[in-house]
């Protein structure tokens, strides 16, 4: 009983949230963290009016992995979670009835099984089926996962690779990484044809921070991306890859990006969300729980119901309805 309680207030002091993802259905998300839980709860009932404290706790929590887990994903089908090994997929409908067990798992490949790399990023293409998979031994792998092979390597980074965005219609994959490149590769041939260094440009610069690069994001047009990290969180126009904006955090790393609607969310090392303009003009910073964020979500599937999860080193999962205020948290505790 005395080792349970010991547990407990340690996972409530020293918990990091490292990515969350909604359902197919968006009335659910599910959490994942460094002691390798994954946390399941109702968005639907956490968004009813006078909904008790109870409703923000866990329907379900589960050892999903071994060590930590860095990153997770939702498609039609599967939860899928990255972890310091191995890939796993979790169907949804298996979740819901509080079956935890594995539909696969996928190994990235190693020379040397005593040092796989950890799955930092995850990113999903619907029309082929294919999952990609940034990791720590600086590559990213394309995965068949109706045939649960890994079809082919993107190697080139010679830093753990962090983030990864999709730009579909012109079959790339975006890549960031330690080393402080964003590189572009063709996921047909699985070659590299671009890469920028945003920390050699001169009013990105922050030596102070590192090169390294944490975050990647791509709007829907697939015409615009930021990113950033040491070097200050930027916006890139995509057909020229010139930088036309800079979106300045001078006392902060932005470790999370997204697109939403016509603005970008931002939040890093600093326990901020902010919202800015594409022209890098800033609208609003709006306080959050963890003094470090790791994952910014959006539900985009439920338009009546969208909501900010803002997630990073704390119990507390902040949920904002509008991005004036945090509305509520979730708590794995």
């Amino acid at each position: 009983m005395i080792k349970e309680r010991i547990l407990a207030e340690r996972k409530r002091i020293h918990t990091t949230v490292f990515d969350v993802a909604f359902s197919p259905c968006g009335n659910f998300f599910a959490s994942a963290n460094n002691f390798g839980d994954i946390s399941l709860f109702s968005l639907s009932a956490a968004l009813v009016p006078d909904a008790p404290p109870e409703s923000r706790k866990p329907l379900l929590t589960f050892k999903g992995h071994k060590g930590p887990i860095y990153s997770l994903l939702s498609t039609k089908t599967f939860l899928i979670s990255g972890g310091s090994t191995e890939i796993s997929g979790w169907r949804w409908t298996d979740l819901m009835e509080q079956l935890v067990i594995p539909a696969w798992t996928l190994n990235p490949p190693s020379s040397n099984p005593m040092d796989i790399g950890e799955t930092n990023a995850l990113a999903f293409s619907e029309q082929d089926n294919v999952l990609l998979t940034g990791c720590g031994d600086n590559n990213i792998y394309s995965w068949d996962l109706e045939a649960g092979t890994c079809k082919s390597t993107m190697s080139g980074h010679t830093d753990y690779v962090q983030c990864l965005a999709l730009r579909q219609q012109h079959n790339q994959c975006m890549s960031g990484a330690e080393d402080g490149t964003v590189r572009f590769w063709d996921l047909r041939t699985a070659g590299m044809v671009n890469k920028i260094s945003p920390s050699q440009e001169k009013n990105l610069q922050r030596p102070r921070f590192g090169p390294w690069i944490g975050c990647v994001a791509v709007d829907d047009s697939e015409e615009w991306m930021v990113c950033g990290g040491g070097p200050s969180l930027s916006v890139w126009h995509l057909r020229s890859l010139s930088c036309t904006s800079v979106l300045d955090t001078p006392a902060s790393c932005q470790q999370s990006a997204l697109f939403h609607d016509d603005k970008i969310l931002s939040a890093g090392s600093e326990p901020t969300v902010f919202q800015w303009q594409v022209n890098g003009e800033l609208k609003s910073q709006v306080p959050c729980t963890s003094a470090s964020v790791f994952a910014l979500r959006v539900n985009k599937t439920s338009p009546d119901k969208q909501i900010l999860l803002v997630a990073g080193d704390s119990v507390h999962i902040d949920a904002y309805i509008n991005l004036g205020y945090k509305a509520f948290s979730f708590s794995l505790s």
